[in-house]
């Protein structure tokens, strides 16, 4: 019996690191962060937000008016789904 023969684990061939999956999981974690991070410094520097109009109280009340105003989008759904729950007069239209 030939004892010098070694493990076929020592016999199998070594990889490099850069082929091995599990260093390239590890390493995409850290750098996946610092691409997001690039990105918002990109948006940061693009400069700042536009800034508010002093006149936001009163636009916001027209605007509220304006929608209060215009007839409900929601309006044919509604009925059609009231006339499907109660069973409605089938020839009535809204």
């Amino acid at each position: 019996m030939n004892t010098d023969a070694k493990p076929d684990h020592e016999n199998a061939p070594v990889r490099p690191w850069y082929k091995e999956f599990y260093v390239w999981m590890v390493i995409a974690g850290p750098v996946s962060a610092v691409l997001a991070c690039a990105v918002t410094a990109v948006y940061i520097f693009q400069g700042p937000d536009a800034v508010v109009s002093e006149n936001y109280y009163r636009e916001g009340l027209a605007l509220a008016k304006e929608v209060g105003q215009a007839q409900s989008a929601m309006q044919p759904a509604k009925t059609g789904r009231n006339h499907s729950a109660t069973g409605g007069d089938k020839h009535a239209r809204p």
